[in-house]
């Protein structure tokens, strides 16, 4: 018989591969690494979208944590302090470091001679250790952010400069990363944890390269073990890996060579090209042993033999690998291609350049090799095989995406150390955002958030957030706020107006402690949400609620008007009653409160305060009038000048000061023009107090007194005062303001979202994929054991509690590529006999070798349970199982699906074929 055409022309095909070789090899080394871990997230889905754009504008992403402890020490003693200190100036000097933050650089506003002074919260001329330890513990903003609640514990917050093109950007986020380990690992004598995006971007991506590197040249060499077991010869074996370890060279330069990046998926490709584009090499290796003749004639009878089988394995595996493209997340649709397209590369290499190789060999090189039938005796009844089938199904719809990204890392991994060590320090380790968008409407150069309106909001969703269930600890731009008009003056809370609010921004602006609450052009804003230690789900329903609250929270366009409008008034004294009935827990009548006058029951210190105005109109140097007897003037009962006012006042201070009105009768009027004004003065500031007495409140009560007291509501209280407030609509000034919710549970959830609808689109193309593949070559019922071996092992999958993950979709994928693919070799094995026991003695003669195959190939995925990665460990078992499920379908569908019919033999098929 003449020489098939691929073996006449061995020689212009080696010298194609060499040639195309000689090109593409050179491209490894160039190959560049894509190590973000977030091109992993659906890009279109409408939380991704706003996470990426809120991380843009405010930078989340280049925030991370840096936890410190000492075992045997107080990190609030003099000398840690200082530790703290020089470590955190140590890692800003690092190229790539925008700031970093620690408890002693919080702001701590005080009045002095010269005005409002910003200062440290410890400055280094500190050295009290009792002082530092009052003031650190005594300040909100610090405690469970900064500080434990003990002192025994701290957090640096690093700030890294902002890459617009974060995938070029990566050497240097790599560089600076690698820069603050070798930091702290020399300048903390002590317990250290890495937290935050950076960081824990950068462990996803180590650990997966790192157990890639590691595993996988064990894994290629149990694989090459196999080939040895399976062909019986060392030479064969040889040439498999050769061969095969060219297509994986081909397809990894081509990366280099056209600029694809190598993301954390597709560093995987090497030891999936092996095992699955091997199994080509191994069937043509076996099927050039079972012929005789020359190594030529041997070459020609093997592609007669098993060019279609082999032909439509490939195709079938690439198109499972090209059903990736369907996820939406482009890492995996990128795999999908490359791999499918290494699929391809590998099958041209075995049916054309392994029998050019072969024909060329010594005759006795590879010498022939007689099969052993190796009968499979366990066969389950058809029924039990459907049954299982059905309960896999089943047992697989309640298969579910894990939503906590942490989950992918070991126990023992430093992500997980780092959670633990901020979940029993800091109360937590996971954040929800709120994103507050506010812009000014019409001509205005003030600032959006520089409006009292504004803060009201952003300080209203605040407090109704933390009383969800699971919120542990909110934070805004309000706390640094309040603290700091209180010492201009003022409230403790909201600025009163406009102006005030302006002047606590500009002092604000630009300080390290509010980088990460407020945008530089004072636009945006963000509200953190620390949640408890909870589960992925729980986080999400947390999620939830906090959403429903913002959807029922007003937003959008609000006018800011005077108070004097009745009906903005009513809206004021409305809203002040709702936020004081949700601090106090009980109902509250704000209008009473209005009705509350401190004439009623006047305190001590506001009848000190009326006597000081008292005195200062009639016996200081801003009093109109001189020489009224102190006798006269302390006859005037402080708390009878709370009311009367104009001639009322004047009759008061006639009867009382005889002298004067009798030496002065105009002085009167001229001191009843003073002192009306001052005592009102007096009665606005001491308002509050009636209000408190009108509400049951203690006026004093100890700083660790239990429940609100006075002073707690004070605040709250004086907005009834303020002179403007928003309402929907009417004249006034336009704020518009938007909220958005983002976070790790946000994100987490559309990308369990995301993966459980793309394993079932993904499964799906592929499953019609390999029908029309399959149809073109009269070859359907090979998707039998297919689609068994699917639902067996998504069954497997779910009793086993392993989540839905981006691996679970490539498993699909390969376990229904894999089943075609044994099925349809058992099939063609078939043809070589007559009978309705075709099929039950294909199996008997090669279904033994397919599950040692299976099992062999198994195993050898089965070491990347080593890997620190849940997705890799998961990948690893995942394969196992669907490899075994797909021999075994094969084995025990075969014998049914063949049974009808004569087939022709397989050699007089492919030789009819070839002519």
């Amino acid at each position: 018989m003449r020489d098939h055409p691929f073996v006449r022309a061995r020689w212009a095909v080696l010298a194609v591969a060499a040639v195309v070789a000689a090109l593409i090899l050179p491209g490894l080394g160039t190959i560049r690494e894509d190590n973000d871990v977030l091109a992993f997230l659906p890009p279109d889905h409408p939380d991704v979208v706003a996470f990426r754009e809120v991380a843009k504008r405010f930078g989340v992403l280049e925030v991370g944590l840096v936890g410190l402890s000492k075992p045997d020490g107080d990190l609030l003693a003099t000398e840690r302090v200082d530790e703290v200190r020089e470590l955190g100036r140590e890692i800003a000097r690092k190229d790539g470091v925008r700031m970093v933050l620690s408890f002693a650089d919080l702001p701590d506003p005080r009045v002095t001679d010269d005005g409002l002074e910003i200062a440290e919260l410890v400055p280094e001329a500190l050295r009290d250790p009792a002082v530092i330890r009052e003031k650190v513990l005594g300040s909100t903003d610090a405690v469970g952010t900064m500080i434990s609640r003990d002192g025994r514990a701290a957090a640096l917050m690093v700030f890294l400069l902002h890459h617009d093109d974060r995938v070029a950007a990566a050497d240097a986020r790599a560089a600076t990363i690698r820069d603050i380990r070798e930091a702290l690992a020399n300048g903390w004598k002590g317990e250290s944890h890495l937290g935050g995006a950076p960081f824990i971007e950068d462990a996803a991506a180590t650990a997966s390269r790192g157990d890639l590197d590691k595993l996988s040249p064990i894994v290629i060499a149990v694989l090459v073990v196999v080939s040895a077991v399976l062909l019986g010869s060392i030479v064969a074996a040889g040439i498999n890996l050769v061969l095969t370890g060219l297509g994986v060279g081909l397809v990894l330069g081509a990366h280099g060579v056209f600029g694809e990046a190598l993301t954390i998926v597709s560093s995987s490709m090497p030891v999936l090209m092996v095992a699955l584009g091997g199994a080509f090499g191994v069937h043509m290796l076996a099927g050039y042993q079972r012929q005789h003749g020359t190594s030529r004639e041997r070459a020609s009878a093997t592609l007669r033999e098993l060019w279609l089988p082999v032909l439509l394995s490939g195709l079938t595996t690439a198109v499972s690998f090209f059903a990736l493209t369907m996820m939406p997340q482009l890492p995996m649709q990128r795999f999908g291609v490359t791999a499918g397209v290494g699929v391809l590369v590998l099958l041209l290499l075995a049916l054309l350049v392994l029998p050019a190789i072969l024909s060329v060999l010594p005759d006795r090189l590879l010498p022939p090799r007689a099969e052993r039938p190796m009968p499979l005796r366990m066969r389950p009844p058809m029924w039990l095989l459907l049954a299982l089938a059905v309960a896999g199904a089943g047992v697989a719809s309640t298969l579910r995406a894990d939503a906590d990204p942490t989950e992918v890392f070991s126990y023992d991994s430093e992500p997980m150390r780092s959670n633990r060590f901020f979940n029993d320090h800091f109360g937590g380790s996971t954040y929800l955002q709120v994103a507050i968008e506010a812009e000014q409407r019409g001509d205005t150069d003030r600032k959006a958030l520089a409006e009292p309106t504004a803060l009201r909001e952003i300080r209203d969703i605040a407090e109704q957030v933390r009383a969800i269930e699971g919120v542990v600890d909110v934070r805004s731009i309000v706390e640094p706020h309040a603290l700091l008009n209180e010492a201009l003056g003022g409230r403790r809370g909201v600025p009163e107006t406009p102006g005030r609010a302006s002047r606590v921004f500009a002092l604000l602006q630009g300080h390290p402690a509010v980088a990460q609450l407020v945008t530089d052009d004072t636009a945006g804003a963000l509200i953190h949400i620390k949640l408890a230690p909870m589960s992925g789900d729980e986080q999400v329903v947390v999620a939830d609620r906090v959403r429903a609250l913002l959807d029922r929270h007003a937003t959008g366009g609000f006018t800011i008007a005077p108070t004097t409008d009745a009906k903005v008034r009513e809206v004021q004294v409305r809203e002040v009653g709702q936020r004081l009935s949700r601090l106090l827990g009980r109902p509250v009548d704000a209008d009473k409160l209005l009705q509350a006058s401190p004439a009623a029951a006047p305190s001590p210190a506001l009848l000190a305060a009326l006597t000081e105005v008292r005195d200062r109109a009639l016996d200081s140097e801003d009093s109109p009038v001189e020489g009224v007897p102190r006798e006269e003037i302390e006859a005037i009962d402080p708390s009878g000048l709370i009311a009367p006012r104009g001639a009322e006042l004047e009759a008061l201070l006639r009867s009382k000061l005889p002298t004067l009105a009798a030496k002065d009768p105009e002085g009167i009027g001229f001191v009843a023009k003073h002192l009306g004004p001052w005592a009102d003065d007096v009665v606005a500031r001491f308002q509050v107090e009636a209000r408190c007495a009108a509400l049951d409140l203690p006026l004093t009560a100890p700083a660790d007194a239990a429940g609100a007291t006075c002073a707690s509501l004070k605040g709250a209280l004086s907005e009834l005062d303020d002179d403007e407030w928003r309402v929907s609509e009417g004249a006034g000034r336009g704020l518009s303001f938007r909220t958005r919710l983002t976070g790790q549970p946000v994100i987490g959830a559309a990308f369990a979202e995301s993966v459980t609808r793309s394993l079932f689109t993904s499964t799906a193309v592929s499953l019609v994929g390999l029908a029309l593949t399959l149809l073109l070559a009269r070859q359907m019922l090979a998707l039998v054991p297919a689609l068994w071996c699917l639902c067996v092992t998504m069954g497997i999958f779910a009793l086993l509690g392993m989540p839905i993950s981006v691996g679970t979709s490539m498993i699909s994928c390969i376990a229904v590529g894999a089943g075609v693919d044994f099925a349809i070799h058992l099939n063609f094995r078939a043809r070589n006999y007559a009978g309705a026991d075709a099929g039950a003695r294909a199996v008997d003669d090669i279904g033994v070798v397919t599950l040692i195959s299976a099992l062999q190939l198994a195993a050898a995925f089965l070491v990347l349970l080593a890997s620190e990665m849940a997705p890799l460990r998961d990948l690893g078992l995942g394969l196992g199982i669907a490899l075994v499920g797909a021999a075994l379908g094969a084995c025990w569908f075969t014998p049914w699906l063949a049974r009808g019919g004569v087939r022709k033999e397989v050699r007089s098929g492919g030789a009819e074929a070839a002519e």
